[in-house]
């Protein structure tokens, strides 16, 4: 019998706050921190607008990594490695009680977001755009000897990590994973590929540009940051007399197989994921206490998972949460499944369920319970949260108090 998974740090880096708890808070009190690009010039952009880390991101990436070890990481690299370290601080894991051979890592990624440079030298280029540059350094860092790699699957990448990481500890191959995701793609190039295949908003009153579910959303707003959770076995944490704040189920991991950028009209490969979600977990659909959903603010995710949840849901849909945390962090690419574990599990922790900011004036084809401005307090027993990824990739994941 394949051993229950429980999660027992966290880790949390994003546009809301330097750290689980500050981004917790800052989600519940309704702060948007959408502003104009920083890290780069847009000139003339549509979109020149989103989410990046606080302003003192660069004091906490010097306080935890040497300048040395910093000059061969790119920022995508440096969040991932400091959530990793945050999470394993969170759960206490004294790596020299334990055998590091069965300590893994794995981290969803789109890349380093390492930009090429025309013939502009770099000596720590090689380093800087590894693809596997963040597994390795958080391996190396915390000696972890087990099992380490990166996965990418776009936005849903953190969710694919996860269900790595929940096979590596169910089958016996691990005792403890590292794992989540982070993305950095705050640059010229990328914000102005993503203006080309028409994906962001370009609504020029930017603080509320990210509408998911609203009648005037025009596309997703940009962010940036990582989430990482400490996975392991229930036997070892309880070895380990490890804090649990959760139980993982096995994600579930599927393909569209039908557009590149589009997922399938009425939501189908979406509601197939679900299901097998609830599945995994051996869950009836109204066992489901509130839905995360991937809600990015574009009008089609956003009509097809409304289509795709009442589809798995029935008339029970209507009884469910459904909210997206992305107007308060942004859409942050593969680091977006991640940043969004780590919430579900504190939603599911401090029984509060997330608002959806910025839902005014509700699209009459997406008439669930959006939870709109306002978080709402509710005691939860299992929360959904979905990634749907460009490519076709669906990562849906379920968290479960733990008892």
């Amino acid at each position: 019998m394949a051993e229950k998974v429980v999660i027992t740090g966290l880790g949390c880096l994003c546009g809301l706050g330097l750290d689980v708890s500050s981004s917790w808070e800052a989600l519940v009190a309704g702060i948007n921190p959408v502003k104009r690009f920083s890290l780069f010039d847009p000139l003339d952009l549509p979109n020149f607008f989103g989410v990046e880390l606080p302003a003192d991101a660069q004091d906490l990436f010097s306080s935890h990594v040497k300048q040395r070890s910093r000059s061969q990481m790119t920022r995508a690299t440096l969040i991932a490695v400091v959530v990793a370290d945050m999470a394993m601080a969170d759960a206490k894991v004294d790596m020299a009680c334990l055998d590091q051979t069965r300590i893994g890592v794995v981290v969803g990624a789109t890349g380093t977001g390492y930009c090429h440079g025309g013939n502009e030298k770099d000596e720590h280029r090689i380093l800087r755009n590894m693809a596997n540059a963040s597994a390795s350094w958080i391996s190396l860092r915390h000696k972890c000897l087990g099992p380490s790699f990166v996965v990418s699957t776009a936005c849903s990448s953190g969710a694919y990590a996860l269900c790595s990481a929940y096979d590596l500890v169910a089958q016996g191959e691990c005792d403890i994973v590292i794992a989540g995701s982070a993305d950095s793609s705050i640059n010229f190039p990328d914000v102005q590929g993503f203006c080309s295949v028409m994906a962001l908003s370009e609504d020029k009153d930017f603080s509320h540009a990210c509408r998911p579910f609203d009648l005037r959303r025009n596309g997703f707003v940009l962010g940036e940051g990582g989430g990482m959770l400490i996975v392991e076995s229930e036997a070892f944490a309880a070895k380990r007399n490890a804090k649990v704040y959760a139980r993982l189920h096995r994600p579930a991991l599927t393909s569209e197989a039908y557009n590149i950028l589009s997922p399938q009209p009425g939501g189908v490969g979406m509601a197939h994921a679900m299901k097998r979600a609830l599945f995994n977990a051996k869950l009836q659909p109204l066992d489901i206490s509130y839905i995360n959903a991937h809600g990015t603010s574009t009008p089609y995710n956003d009509l097809y998972e409304t289509q795709a949840i009442k589809a798995v849901f029935g008339r029970g849909a209507y009884a469910i949460p459904v909210s997206s945390t992305k107007p308060q962090t942004g859409h942050c690419l593969a680091g977006a499944a991640g940043v969004e574990a780590v919430l579900c599990v504190k939603a599911l922790c401090e029984g509060i369920v997330p608002a959806t900011l910025n839902l005014t004036e509700p699209d009459p084809e997406c008439d669930l319970d959006y939870v709109p401005q306002k978080c709402r307090r509710n005691t939860m027993k299992h929360i959904m949260s979905n990634s749907f990824a460009f490519g076709g990739h669906n990562g849906v994941c379920i968290f479960s108090t733990y008892e």
